[in-house]
């Protein structure tokens, strides 16, 4: 057939690959876009949705008998711990012990910690006794947070913030910054493990400052959503 005999007047006096039916200034644009497409989709692919020092999205949620539960309605807390999980996920019952733990480190702090589920409650879920519980049926909290595995911790911290309609008074709100996103630690299997523990290590680091050395790390668990 003619048309395959065809060749571009400008192809074929570089040098080429495969005993010279294929051009070296192709396979080098071939590849120069297929970096750009890999590029492309790591840009704009699954992103976490807020970073540290950020401001924490607000919500709405339920508690178990069926009342709102508002970011704003948490006044005496200075640190929230919100922990992402599913009850039916194998990892939340390993490191539900290792957050309950952590108590005394969020109350030093004057916080608190919120559990949030994508499904209804019950009394038996509770992994304390004033432990407080929300879900989220709609899924619009683990969204804005951008949650997409669990059980997935985030820290936020209150901050006082000049008032934006009053320039001139010395009267402040007060607005909630994320500190920190990620896992408890890196082996939910091995309490005795050594290795670091990343939300215990950004709880301390919040009783010198608002500062968390490793605000993000990566996360082990079921992936959200979750199918039991």
């Amino acid at each position: 057939m003619a048309f395959l005999d065809d060749k571009n007047p400008h192809e074929g006096s570089g040098p080429s690959l495969w005993g010279g039916s294929v051009p070296v200034l192709s396979v080098a644009k071939w590849l120069w876009m297929l970096a750009c497409t890999v590029l492309s989709s790591a840009s704009f692919g699954q992103l976490p949705a807020h970073q540290w020092g950020e401001q924490a999205p607000n919500f709405l949620l339920k508690d178990q008998v069926d009342q709102n539960i508002r970011l704003h309605q948490f006044k005496d807390a200075q640190v929230l711990v919100l922990v992402f999980s599913h009850y039916a996920c194998p990892a939340h019952h390993l490191y539900q012990p290792k957050i309950k733990a952590l108590q005394p480190l969020w109350q030093r702090l004057q916080g608190q910690a919120l559990w949030i589920f994508p499904h209804s409650l019950n009394p038996s879920m509770l992994p304390y006794a004033e432990a407080v519980l929300a879900q989220d049926l709609r899924g619009e909290t683990f969204a804005a947070y951008g949650i997409r595995k669990i059980p997935h911790i985030v820290v936020i911290k209150k901050s006082a913030a000049p008032h934006p309609k009053r320039r001139c008074s010395t009267k402040h709100r007060s607005t909630w910054k994320i500190c920190y996103s990620g896992a408890v630690d890196a082996d939910p299997e091995n309490p005795s493990s050594p290795m670091r523990a990343d939300l215990a290590e950004a709880l301390r680091d919040l009783e010198y400052s608002d500062y968390v050395r490793i605000p993000k790390t990566n996360l082990h668990g079921c992936p959200y959503p979750y199918t039991p």
